[in-house]
């Protein structure tokens, strides 16, 4: 009796220790199943550039079933950093971020860092001197191959134009910008096949309409002799299509330039503007988060994608206007 007493208890402790162990394995598939946290942190909403990257965030998280949360810094570096200390007391999965400043951006990885999260950059990417200096790393940055927009571009022209052709250009940039210089370094490198396409003025727009107008009026009137004008960021583009206008040369100069939406309708609908590159916000951040994805899978991404933007000429503007930010 004492033995069949012993056996009995035995198989009870047995069924319980089974039942034990398949919630052990449900509360465990459970966890292993649960959405993934990315925290993302933009400058700002007002620029309908990070409106429509914000979106992609949140509909490419989805897609990946991962859960994406998204704060703005407001333009501000101190407050970009106190968003990302947040994301750090909730414990998220990953960080992405798009910086405010590339130098101030440093202090923001570091603290990532020193919580074990791991940190993407997109856009705007923190300073590489600083981060080397501080001992700073992130897992992958997403930009946009601003070269490229210049060489597509200059590559048009030459299209436009022919091989013979002759043209006198004046550049209307933001000599300040590591951006806008790389885009004017790819626009002239892509010319430099055709010697008698000449550079031969530069003036500072300053990414403002207003100041674009004055700026471009000065150099065309000083140049009569200018055919093309190239302008590397939308603002500086709309501020030279004005000046165009209002000298009466829209039958002589052509414009090509960096652009955005409203560049894309002029593009389409006009006569003067006659190709451009685009950034694709959308596509950055689907991108970055591929790369999230694959790198909480214990998979390693790549350490830079430089995404090529998108050129935009009369075959494709009407299609292009629709997506563009």
């Amino acid at each position: 009796m004492r033995n069949n007493h012993v056996m009995a208890i035995g198989l009870i402790c047995s069924v319980l220790a089974l039942g034990l162990s398949g919630c052990n394995r449900e509360s465990g598939a459970q966890a292993s199943n649960e959405a993934k946290t990315l925290g993302v942190v933009l400058p700002n909403l007002t620029n309908p550039y990070y409106v429509a990257m914000k979106k992609s965030f949140e509909d490419s998280g989805a897609a990946k079933g991962m859960h994406v949360e998204v704060s703005i810094a407001d333009n501000d570096d101190a407050r970009e950093l106190s968003e990302v200390q947040s994301f750090i007391q909730k414990k998220v999965d990953a960080v992405a971020v798009n910086c405010v400043s590339s130098g101030p951006c440093v202090s923001v990885v570091l603290e990532l860092n020193h919580a074990n999260i791991p940190v993407f950059a997109i856009n705007i990417l923190p300073d590489t001197d600083g981060m080397k200096q501080q001992g700073a790393y992130i897992v992958q940055g997403v930009q946009t191959d601003q070269k490229a927009g210049g060489v597509f571009i200059g590559q048009q022209l030459l299209k436009d134009l022919g091989a013979k052709a002759n043209a006198v250009i004046g550049i209307v940039g933001e000599p300040t910008s590591t951006a806008a210089n790389a885009r004017d370094d790819g626009f002239k490198q892509a010319i430099a096949s055709n010697s008698n396409l000449k550079v031969v003025a530069l003036v500072n727009g300053k990414v403002e309409e207003t100041t674009s107008l004055k700026v471009t009026t000065e150099m065309l009137q000083g140049n009569p002799s200018m055919t093309v004008v190239y302008s590397d960021t939308e603002p500086s583009a709309l501020g030279a299509l004005a000046a165009i206008n209002q000298l009466g040369l829209k039958d002589k100069v052509k414009l090509y330039a960096f652009v955005d939406k409203e560049g894309v309708k002029q593009i389409q609908s006009g006569d003067i503007l006659r190709a451009g590159a685009i950034q694709e916000p959308v596509r950055l951040a689907q991108l970055l988060v591929d790369s999230v994805s694959q790198q909480l899978a214990g998979k390693q991404p790549s350490a830079m994608v430089n995404s090529p933007p998108l050129l935009v000429n009369k075959a494709n503007a009407a299609e292009v206007v629709a997506q563009a930010y």
